[in-house]
């Protein structure tokens, strides 16, 4: 068993080019970045469990699990929350965060737009308007069009990079500004059915 004051957390950035998981142990924490993200998805599993063995714990410690609603690869995003509604349904008392990608990229710095890249190399970007992000997407022949701002976007996120050419960049690393600001994920555990993906409530 784990002390009380060491609480244990499972961050999961599975939405975003830079795939990687992290788990903290009070103040201890072990990250393992998956690589290719065309490969990555089946080596999360093994990502976690590498993590775990690394802290000396077992899936059974984790008390909170920290996941991207998206826009990003719907595919990473079903996997990233599939993983804690699963450990949820053996352990009711686990507690269950989640936060949209852009909304996330948009916490540190006030006047900036976020850029994340779909497969197809088209953007999502989201800004922040009277408290709330307003996502939009936008097509790779209408980039010349995006107004010349400040854009925040992955540092992995090469077509996002590319498409932005000429635009003052801010490139963050996604899993490290969600531990970072893990305090501004809103809360699903006693909603574990709204514990869903941005793109659910498109349909």
């Amino acid at each position: 068993m784990t002390k009380e004051t060491e609480r244990i957390a499972l961050f999961l950035d599975t939405a975003t080019k830079n795939l990687a998981v992290e788990i903290l142990k009070g103040r201890q924490y072990y990250r393992v970045d998956l690589g290719d993200p065309k490969k990555s998805l089946e080596r999360t599993h093994l990502a976690i469990d590498m993590a775990l063995s690394a802290l000396q714990i077992t899936l059974k410690d984790v008390q909170a699990c920290y996941c991207l609603l998206g826009p990003g690869s719907n595919t990473g995003i079903r996997l990233g929350l599939t993983i804690p509604r699963t450990l949820y349904a053996f352990d009711p008392k686990l507690s269950l965060y989640g936060l949209g990608t852009l909304e996330l990229m948009l916490l540190e710095e006030e006047g900036t737009l976020a850029a994340l890249s779909d497969r197809n190399g088209n953007l999502f970007v989201g800004e922040r308007k009277d408290g709330k992000v307003e996502e939009r997407k936008v097509s790779k022949e209408d980039f010349h069009a995006l107004e010349d701002r400040i854009y925040v976007v992955e540092s992995q996120d090469e077509k996002a990079i590319e498409g932005l050419l000429g635009k003052d960049l801010r490139k963050v690393d996604v899993l490290s500004l969600m531990v970072k600001h893990a305090e501004s994920f809103r809360d699903y555990s006693a909603n574990e059915k709204a514990f869903l993906p941005h793109y659910a409530f498109a349909i």
